[in-house]
């Protein structure tokens, strides 16, 4: 069900994407389309949007049954529609959808649903809760939307012959540019308040993607570049073989944005390490998170007897098994306030942690902990652990 829920709403995002780019375009670019084919251009927004509305039906069907799954009770899943943040979107992209037909032959009232639709799906991405990621997503999904209705009024005047197309692209081209370079710093300020670190693009799907998409968007910039100056030589038959490949890779561009609106930018947490044990002279709980590679957040709780003293230093150092010698590490923990005190008969709790400790890869990782009380006596424990 998981799998079918990924690719509702990756229909969604699609149609929501082609719909609002029409109608952008449309509304921006001047005569964006041939007379001869006006009729078919109200015909498609007309077709899309009804698609849009039937998919978000759909996706709402397959996000209940799976709450249904995992909460049970009608209760239960009516709350999660309707005071929820994802319910909310949900009701919303269906409305908006719903009136978005009816309004179809006004042009000022459907560019108005749109950007309420953007607006909605924006506050369905990575958390959604932040308002200025809302902001930032939705200027990023207007910027992508204009991209694929430039694609396809481009397409579409291409079977018009080649003095429309070239008049659309003289009036899209600026606007297209604009819209690069809008979406640009935009996924810029998205990635850096959406992930942690930096180094998550490396170590995450979600990171690996939109590395492929950058890669992607610096091609279709440079076939662009390259386009334009083929215009200015007149060579319009090698321009438009270029334009051809730019806006297909635009289109992979797309939907490698579709894959990453539905998949987290974080690693799972459901590994994540939770290990307590008890001793006669030392009480410890380790904890990891996420336990996968990149950076994670270490924590450890120490309860000590009472007649050693407090601890005043503790080391944690680390080896890969497959790599022992090229892989071994070693952190400082710094003293953190107690957050739960747990207390145990005899014994004084202290808590530490290590806000980044980076993991290169996955394997079997071999950690040991020294601890250093203020009177000089040491203890030490090990633990191994795979991430």
């Amino acid at each position: 069900m998981e799998i079918f829920v990924y690719i509702t709403k990756l229909i969604v995002y699609g149609l929501l994407i082609s719909l609002s780019g029409l109608i952008m375009v449309d509304s921006f670019v001047r005569n964006a389309i041939a007379e001869t084919r006006i009729q078919w251009r109200e015909s498609i927004i007309q077709t899309v949007n009804r698609s849009l509305l039937l998919a978000v039906i759909l996706a709402i069907f397959a996000q209940v049954v799976q709450w249904t799954q995992s909460f049970g009770g009608v209760e239960q899943i009516a709350t999660l529609l309707i005071e929820g943040s994802t319910g909310r979107t949900w009701l919303a992209l269906l409305l908006l959808s719903a009136i978005g037909l009816f309004v179809q032959k006004l042009q000022a009232a459907r560019l108005i649903i749109i950007v309420l639709l953007l607006l909605a799906e924006s506050m369905n991405g990575h958390a959604s809760s932040d308002s200025l990621i809302i902001l930032f997503d939705f200027i990023h999904l207007a910027t992508i939307s204009i991209w694929v209705g430039g694609v396809i009024y481009f397409l579409v005047n291409w079977k018009d012959g080649t003095e429309q197309v070239r008049t659309f692209l003289e009036r899209f081209t600026k606007l297209l540019w604009l819209t690069i370079a809008i979406a640009s710093v935009s996924g810029i300020a998205l990635t850096a308040l959406i992930l942690p670190s930096i180094s998550y693009l490396l170590y995450t799907s979600w990171g690996q993607l939109l590395l492929v998409k950058i890669v992607a968007i610096l091609i279709a910039i440079w076939l662009g570049y390259t386009a334009n100056t083929y215009i200015r030589k007149h060579q319009a038959d090698r321009k438009s073989r270029l334009l051809k490949i730019e806006y297909m890779t635009l289109l992979v561009v797309i939907a490698l944005a579709a894959l990453l609106s539905t998949i987290s930018p974080l690693p799972s947490a459901e590994n994540a390490l939770n290990r307590h044990q008890m001793g006669d002279e030392l009480h410890y709980t380790v904890k990891l998170s996420p336990n996968a590679p990149g950076p994670n957040t270490f924590s450890l709780s120490l309860w000590t007897l009472k007649e050693e003293g407090e601890v005043a230093n503790v080391q944690l150092s680390l080896y890969a098994d497959d790599k022992p010698k090229t892989s071994a590490r070693a952190y400082i923990l710094q003293s953190i306030p107690i957050e739960d005190n747990i207390e145990f008969p005899g014994f004084i709790e202290q808590q530490f942690s290590l806000k980044e400790l980076k993991l290169p890869y996955p394997t079997l990782w071999h950690a040991t902990v020294d601890i250093v009380f203020a009177s000089g006596q040491e203890r030490q424990f090990s633990f191994s652990f795979e991430n």
